[in-house]
């Protein structure tokens, strides 16, 4: 039984995966040239960075996506690290559009979806027509993805072990950040990592309070990619990702003795609906880290510099 779990499992996510590089490389088609000029001529002003961040990350479904072109841009000398640190933190914002996405019952919908895009795609019309067909595609796959992890996960229900470790978490939220972290970091996508936790959560088998540590977690997990793509830039390449994990770890830390009472007021907004609750506990979470730390960029450029020299 574990096994079928593991192998269902894993081609659920694969597919979400695919769906999202299709879905990133679609968007991408369509606007790659223009999202460089994008960012670097809407960070003048603070908000306008973070407004950046948020619409380029919900629009390539990836704040590693983002994060490493913000690199990029801070290392060719098109960005300075107090623009690079409002951007990021719009990243954070908009990689939660994702989660919300998939918390909307679009499954009825799918097999429609899939046959319009499998239609323009290979109708050739245009190269806008066939970009917009692999935009569908890529949709649809988000959610057979998550249609296949909820059948597959379905047998955990019966498994003790699996119920022990969800439960504890509950009560160890260290244990939940650390999974959290360990588990995103290998599949290189807090989305594909959340999507999961939705997926368990639609069978009935976490709750807000279990998984928000895992929140937490994964969206320190998520500065991996980050850091790796860094290593070949110059030293300011180097502080805009360090940057990204020292922004993500510090907001984890302020709101881990609060992390039952956020909790609770997540639950209290959809009550009756644990996949958005993971939803919304995911863009909460990231929209007040934005809030609190925004009067602090400063702080977090000079610490960089002092760290990285």
């Amino acid at each position: 039984m574990l096994f079928s779990i593991l192998i269902g499992t894993l081609c659920g996510i694969m597919l979400f995966f695919i769906g999202m590089l299709l879905l990133t490389h679609s968007i991408q088609n369509l606007y790659s040239k223009k999202l460089k000029k994008f960012i670097a001529t809407l960070t003048i002003h603070p908000l306008l960075g973070i407004f950046s961040g948020i619409i380029v990350t919900a629009l390539m479904q990836s704040s590693s996506a983002t994060s490493i072109l913000v690199v990029s841009l801070v290392n060719s000398r098109a960005m300075n690290l107090y623009q690079a640190t409002f951007v990021l933190m719009g990243a954070n914002i908009g990689t939660t559009f994702t989660a919300q996405l998939i918390s909307f019952d679009f499954f009825t919908m799918i097999p429609h979806i899939l046959f319009l895009g499998v239609f323009l795609f290979f109708l050739r019309w245009s190269p806008l027509s066939k970009n917009i067909g692999k935009l569908l595609i890529a949709f649809s796959f988000l959610f057979l993805g998550i249609k296949l992890m909820v059948v597959s996960l379905n047998p955990l229900k019966d498994l003790m072990h699996f119920k022990s470790l969800i439960l504890s978490i509950e009560h160890e939220h260290l244990k939940g950040i650390f999974v959290g972290a360990i588990t995103t970091a290998i599949i290189q996508s807090s989305s594909t990592s959340i999507a999961t936790l939705q997926g368990l959560a639609r069978i009935g088998l976490i709750n807000i309070y279990q998984a928000m540590p895992i929140i937490m977690g994964q969206n320190i997990g998520t500065c991996i990619t980050t850091l790796f793509s860094s290593i070949a830039t110059n030293t300011n390449g180097k502080r805009a990702a360090f940057i990204h994990l020292l922004f993500n770890v510090t907001g984890t830390l302020l709101l881990y003795p609060f992390i039952n009472l956020f909790s609770y007021f997540i639950f209290s907004l959809t009550p009756l609906n644990s996949i958005r609750q993971i939803a919304n506990g995911h863009t909460l979470f990231n929209l007040f880290n934005v809030l609190l730390l925004l009067p602090f960029v400063k702080l977090f450029v000079i610490v960089s510099k002092k760290i990285i020299r």
